[in-house]
C-alpha cells in the first residue's frame, strides 16, 4: 500500500519474486484516483526518478501488477491464512485478502534519541524549526526548496545540527543533493569557515513529480505531510 517511490521499489523488487514464485499475485492499493506521484513525468530531470515511474507504469499496464484505487481502509483483521483489509472503496464496502500487506505510507523521524538534547522542532513537519516552512510539502516540490545550510539547521544545543533525510521530518521532499550541502554547510561551521557556511549553493531539477500536493481526479490532494496523505 502507498503511493510514493518507496512504494515503487517495493513493487518493483515483488513482480521480481512474482516471476520467481508462479502463483504469486500483487495488488498495489492506493487511497487516490492515480498515482501521479509515482509515475512521475518523462520530463524528469533525475533521470533515476523517471525510470522508477516508468518501470512501475509499465509494470502495472502489462497486468503483473493489480492498480486498486481509490481504496480506503478501516481495519485490518488477521485470519489463519493471512490478512484482510476492511474498507471502502467509491463508497462501497471491499475487502481484500492477502498473505502479506506491505505498507509504504510514509514515516516521521524517530526522536527518542533526542529527548536529553536542547532540539527545536517544528510541531507539524518536525523538522527545524527555521527549515520547515522552506520544504513544507504544501508549498514545495523537491526543486523549489531553498537552499538551506548551517543557518537553517541549527538548535539551542550547541553545536548541534540534524542533516539529511532527519532533517526533513515527515517531508517527503528529500534528495541527496540537498543533504550533501547541508553536510558540507555544517563543516565549514564546525572548521571556522563562518562566511563559507553561509554561502549555500544548490541547484535542483524542478521536473518530476515530487510535491505532496497534488489533486487527483476524484478531487483528493495531499495536504500536508501526514503519512500517506491521499495515498495508503
Amino acid at each position: 500500500m502507498g503511493c510514493s517511490h518507496g512504494a515503487a521499489n517495493t513493487l518493483i523488487k515483488l513482480a521480481t519474486l512474482a516471476r520467481e514464485a508462479p502463483g504469486t499475485t500483487i495488488t498495489w492499493a492506493i487511497r487516490s484516483s492515480n498515482p501521479a506521484r509515482v509515475y512521475g513525468s518523462a520530463a524528469d530531470q533525475l533521470e533515476g526518478r523517471g525510470d522508477l515511474g516508468s518501470a512501475v507504469r509499465d509494470l502495472v499496464r502489462a497486468g503483473a501488477i493489480a492498480l486498486l484505487d481509490r481504496f480506503e481502509v478501516d481495519d485490518v483483521t488477521k485470519t489463519d491464512v493471512g490478512v484482510q483489509l476492511v474498507g471502502r472503496r467509491r463508497s462501497e464496502a471491499l475487502t481484500v485478502a492477502a498473505d502479506v500487506v506491505v505498507n509504504a505510507t510514509g514515516f516521521r523521524p524517530d526522536l527518542d534519541m533526542l529527548r536529553e538534547v536542547r532540539v527545536s522542532l517544528d510541531e507539524i513537519v518536525e523538522a527545524p524549526r527555521q527549515l520547515a516552512p522552506l520544504i513544507d510539502p504544501n508549498l514545495h516540490s523537491c526543486g523549489t526548496v531553498y537552499p538551506h545550510g548551517i543557518a537553517e539547521l541549527g538548535h539551542p544545543e550547541p553545536n548541534f545540527f540534524i542533516a539529511g533525510m532527519k532533517s526533513y521530518g515527515r517531508a517527503p521532499t528529500f534528495l541527496l543533493l540537498t543533504g550533501y550541502e547541508q553536510v558540507r554547510s555544517i563543516a565549514d561551521e564546525l572548521a571556522g569557515n563562518h562566511e563559507a557556511a553561509r554561502l549555500v549553493q544548490l541547484e535542483l531539477p524542478e521536473t518530476g513529480v515530487c510535491s505532496t500536493n497534488l489533486p487527483d481526479a476524484s478531487g483528493c490532494a495531499v495536504d500536508g505531510p501526514a503519512a500517506g496523505g491521499c495515498c495508503s
